[in-house]
């Protein structure tokens, strides 16, 4: 055998060299041309039940670093049903590779496994870097049937086993790893055992899947000999299945990873392939994290090695592919590099035992690897284990998804386990990983013939509104003009190619856009109709395997306690059988008589009065409205709006919530009568969707934004009125303050302690965060995650007691 030397990293730039310019120059141009783009999202908890709100922090990074993205990007956040619909939508604009977001989750939702989705349009050249993450939702109205049960759901008729040699190929007369994946109806790994068989139904040797249907086994295939697996699943099931046929000339790859420090690379030629190519000239190419290390050697001997230093590499997914002397991808595999050189995340408190309702402080300290102070953002996560159970091996974090998840094909179960207690077991079963998927980010063979098509989608920074003007015959409108008129004011217009289309580009706005299209063709006639397209990709339609049977059962206890909470809102009078949720947004009847969006949740409110009859009475908005609102008292000198005694939801005579727009908390001490197109009063059980918040009413105030465009001044040919997706405003998670009211008597209930989307470090690596404990005794979870300035990631699981 024949020993190679190792050669240090070289990037992308400067190892070209003779032959290796083909490769690595194509490999330069694809990543400058293909940047990789990743988006990750860390959830308040793992579940959800009907009428709660999912938060979330989205990390967006680009290139194979990690780095955050730091050009401003529009990054959209879908909600999917279990029927593959999409329930809700968001924007968000993720400045410096941040952002963060929720989703009110209705009670009319039907219970079942829903997937929040992100992705910018950027990742639409490649669907498959679209972050997903299975959200199981519950309902309290049991008697509803759950969309996930719902009979057509399943895809695969039985088992499925695939068995895949190590390196792509097998070859006869040589030893050989193959490695297997059994997975069931349901798309999860199942387990397996059996024996390969020669043709003449001889026992060659037995195997086991070792860990969620996967393992491996080893043999040396004869020359002429077709092999079959005889398969023997747990319920005592049986298959045979023909094992890829043996190359009768070949040359082999295989890679012993054990090792901490180093990864053992052998190739093998067999004795025909051998006699053929000997002396001829081959490249080993090592990729990690977008840089590219070539060995080149002579093919002197049958059976060569050489040893990778890891600490070399990079953490994550790497390549290693053999080439012929004409740059042809021979065999191929994948290995995992764990150098341990994530975030140092300490966590410090001043005591690990607690009491409900006590006031915790928690001090972050962010290390480099090379214990330096971090700079970086980071969200934290605190929830009562005893209501939030979860499986640690099923979660989806920050490092499982940009290291893991989002390199390979093909779903990746339980991808936490290989980054929880990490050990020689999980390193093994993390290896097997590596033999049964193949890597995501590009195909050696399209890269060197040229064959990925260029990006069809750009990056946007900021929001579109594009569409198409016909005629009345519906003939595409050729440079006519079409105008964009928002409500206020903001008039813009666009000339449209030769096929009709438009586009509006680097538009800024929040909440729901109310806009109208107008346009006249080139005689400046309004004889046109107009189409807008809301260009959003549909949910991909492959089967995506459920939650896990584990994370069903851990919501028992949750929705115990969500059924507790209800019960609480019952007695105090607020529930009445509805769950509490956040704020949704809906549409006004076509009849309506302007173009307008009511801020009110699913609820009736108890009182609307539309701009006709505000206007009645001019001058302040307060003075017009005093005495006219059933029940709410303007108060002068105090400047609060406040319901009477009797109608204040037994929560006490605290100032109401005032919401402007969308905005909560917004002064209405300079609006006048006419700026206002509705008030809704909500009082009671109807203001109890917005939480604790609407306690004392809850006053909702839409404007007319500059008096806004009627039905008569619009013309009826060439307008298009649209309602269109700004950038959402996330809502501020509510932790109560013990210390304000410390004479509460309500019990507390809160599953999800706390929730900080965004904690950044100082120049010294430090930040700091506090909140108070629930009445919930046992074991509270911290979760920190996040991303500094240099790209290095980090998660962070801290535990204490509340006695």
């Amino acid at each position: 055998m024949k020993k190679l030397l190792f050669l240090g990293l070289v990037s992308c730039a400067s190892c070209c060299f003779g032959q290796n310019e083909s490769i690595t120059d194509k490999l330069r141009a694809y990543s400058s041309e293909f940047t990789a783009e990743k988006a990750y999202l860390q959830f308040d908890k793992p579940y959800y039940a009907t009428g709660d709100t999912l938060y979330f922090k989205a990390y967006l990074t680009m290139g194979e670093r990690h780095n955050l993205a730091w050009i401003g990007s529009v990054l959209h956040v879908d909600l999917i049903s279990p029927q593959n619909k999409i329930v809700q939508s968001i924007n968000l604009h993720a400045d410096n590779g941040i952002s963060w977001g929720d989703f009110a989750l209705s009670d009319t939702l039907l219970a079942g496994n829903y997937r929040v989705r992100a992705w910018t349009r950027w990742m639409r050249n490649d669907p498959g870097s679209f972050f997903e993450k299975v959200i199981p939702v519950g309902s309290l109205q049991s008697s509803r049937v759950p969309e996930s049960a719902l009979p057509g759901k399943k895809i695969k008729a039985a088992p499925d086993v695939q068995f895949l040699p190590e390196g792509g190929t097998l070859v006869a007369d040589v030893a050989s790893r193959i490695a297997f994946k059994a997975t069931g109806t349901n798309g999860l790994g199942i387990n397996v055992k059996g024996v390969v068989l020669d043709n003449a139904n001889k026992e060659v040797c037995s195997f086991a899947s070792v860990h969620l249907g996967m393992g491996s086994f080893s043999f040396t295939p004869q020359v002429g000999q077709i092999y079959r697996a005889k398969l023997t699943y747990a319920n005592g099931t049986e298959n045979i299945i023909t094992l890829p046929e043996a190359e009768t000339r070949g040359i082999a790859l295989s890679v012993n990873n054990d090792s901490i420090s180093k990864a053992s690379v052998r190739i093998i030629a067999n004795p025909a392939y051998f006699q053929e190519n000997k002396g001829k000239s081959y490249r080993l190419l090592i990729y990690s994290g977008g840089i590219a290390n070539t060995v080149n050697f002579r093919l002197d001997s049958s059976s060569m090695k050489m040893d990778i230093i890891k600490r070399r590499l990079f953490t994550g997914v790497a390549t290693i592919t053999l080439f012929s002397g004409s740059n042809e991808p021979l065999c191929e595999r994948l290995i995992f590099v764990q150098n341990y050189d994530q975030l140092n995340l300490e966590t410090t408190t001043n005591k690990t035992v607690y009491t409900p309702r006590e006031k915790v402080h928690i001090d972050l300290h962010s290390l480099t690897r090379a214990n330096e102070p971090s700079i970086g953002h980071f969200s934290v996560s605190v929830t009562d284990e005893a209501k939030v159970p979860e499986n640690e091996r099923d979660e989806i974090t920050i490092l499982s998804q940009l290291l893991l998840t989002s390199e390979l094909k093909g779903y990746i179960e339980q991808p936490n386990y290989y980054f929880t207690n990490i050990n020689h077991k999980t390193t093994a079963d993390l290896d097997l990983v590596m033999l049964t998927h193949g890597y995501r980010r590009f195909e050696w063979k399209k890269l060197l013939k040229d064959e990925y098509l260029k990006p069809q989608y750009q990056p946007e920074t900021a929001l579109e509104i594009a569409g198409q003007a016909t005629n009345l015959m519906g003939k595409p409108l050729a440079h006519g003009t079409v105008s964009l008129i928002q409500i206020p004011g903001l008039l813009i217009s666009r000339q449209t190619d030769n096929k009709g289309n438009f586009v509006f580009k680097d538009l800024v706005f929040t909440d729901t856009g109310r806009f109208v299209l107008q346009a006249v063709n080139s005689k400046n006639k309004n004889y046109t109709k107009l189409i807008y397209k809301n260009d959003m990709p549909e949910p991909e339609k492959e089967f995506v395997p459920p939650a896990s049977d584990t994370a069903l059962q851990n919501m028992g206890p949750y929705m115990v306690n969500t059924e507790k909470q209800q019960e609480q809102l019952n007695m105090l009078g607020l529930g009445k059988g509805k769950m509490l949720k956040g704020v949704t947004i809906r549409g006004r009847k076509p009849d309506d008589k302007y173009f307008t969006f009511s801020l009110a949740g699913a609820g009736n409110a108890d009182q609307v009065m539309h701009a006709d009859e505000i206007e009645k009475i001019e001058g302040p908005l307060d003075v017009s409205l005093n005495g006219r609102l059933r029940g709410v008292v303007f108060r002068k000198k105090t400047r609060d709006i406040t319901l009477q005694p009797w109608l204040a939801g037994g929560l006490g005579m605290g100032p109401m919530l005032v919401i402007v727009d969308g905005v909560e908390g917004a002064d209405i001490g300079t609006m006048t009568a006419s700026d206002v197109e509705t008030v809704e009063v909500l009082k009671g059980a109807n203001a109890a969707i917005y939480g604790m918040q609407g306690g004392n009413g809850v006053l909702i105030i839409t404007t007319k934004q500059g008096g806004g465009l009627r039905e008569k001044d619009i013309t009826p040919t060439g307008i298009l009125p649209i309602t269109v997706n700004g950038f959402y405003k996330a809502r501020e998670f509510y932790s109560p303050k013990y210390d304000v009211n410390p004479s509460s008597t309500h019990p507390d209930l809160r599953s999800t302690i706390y929730w900080q989307p965004e904690l950044a470090t100082d120049k010294d690596g430090n930040a700091s965060f506090e909140y108070y404990n629930a009445d919930g005794t046992g074991t509270y979870r911290v979760v920190i995650e996040g991303i500094d300035d240099k790209g290095n990631i980090g998660r962070q699981v801290y535990r204490y007691k509340v006695e």
